[in-house]
């Protein structure tokens, strides 16, 4: 059974002055899918009036449809305490690969609104000028709210730092928009499951298509899944005989090489029924 591909293609134009960053922000998405989306568009200084492909579409990662779950790679949080078929689906900051996010199951802890920041000590090491606390307030990097992961130091949290989502940013914890956050916190309880896990390729299906998500490797960890993918294909037998089969091999390694971030499709889905 495969995953199915949601959400729609969507585009957003730049304005005067605007970088990826503030486009990402504008639009809601993170920055690193937005611009493996848009190779040939300057990051830093894109014409006035460019047209960007957003990363608004999607296959569900290979989980069960419970809780929230994270997939590093795709920089996403889906969340599907509302509709197991339908997740509220938001982007978000990861730790970088000195500082990873971990890649474990957590229930939701203790919730906290305008969180204190105690400043580890490996942090003030990196970062002397910064106090041993942090108050509530504009300066603080977790934002106005805050989800503990069991009962670990990582925590799902907002920012002061828009521009830092959709980035490798953090010392492992999870960073969302503080509109998302807020509402996110509001309909969460404690207890509930989060899973995160590290699918840098996804395999759905819609219309009666075959479609293939791939993403970079942030953290190295899956250096070559072009193997993995098309034996998972085989063993659906979706595959066929190769080039000459219902899913084009050739789709396959270019989408998993280009590593663009949103569903390609890669052939017909007729020998699913």
């Amino acid at each position: 059974m495969l995953a199915p591909v949601l959400g729609a293609e969507s585009w957003e134009y730049t304005h005067e002055k605007d970088t990826l960053l503030d486009v990402a922000a504008r639009a809601g998405v993170g920055f690193i899918p937005l611009s493996a989306l848009n190779p040939g568009v300057d990051v830093w200084i894109p014409d006035a009036n460019t047209r960007l492909r957003l990363p608004t579409d999607y296959v569900l990662p290979d989980t069960p449809h419970v809780g929230l779950v994270i997939n590093i790679p795709e920089m996403r949080l889906y969340d599907y305490t509302r509709d197991p078929n339908s997740p509220t689906v938001l982007s978000v900051a990861v730790g970088d690969i000195l500082d990873p996010t971990p890649i474990a199951e957590f229930k939701v802890g203790r919730k906290r609104e305008n969180p204190t920041w105690t400043v580890p000590a490996s942090i003030r090491a990196e970062r002397p000028d910064l106090p041993a606390v942090v108050a509530p307030g504009p300066d603080n990097p977790l934002g106005d709210r805050w989800l503990t992961l069991g009962n670990s130091s990582y925590g799902i949290h907002g920012t002061n730092n828009l521009w830092s989502i959709g980035r490798e940013a953090t010392h492992g914890c999870v960073r969302l928009y503080n509109h998302d956050m807020r509402a996110l916190y509001e309909r969460i309880p404690t207890g509930t499951k989060v899973r995160i896990v590290y699918q840098r390729v996804k395999i759905g299906a819609r219309d009666g298509s075959v479609f293939v998500e791939a993403h970079a490797d942030f953290y190295d960890r899956d250096f070559d899944p072009l193997p993995a993918t098309l034996a998972r294909l085989v063993a659906l037998d979706a595959l066929g005989l190769v080039d000459g089969g219902s899913v084009r091999e050739s789709e396959v390694r270019r989408a998993v090489t280009e590593a663009r971030g949103v569903p390609v499709r890669v052939g017909r889905l007729e020998t699913f029924r």
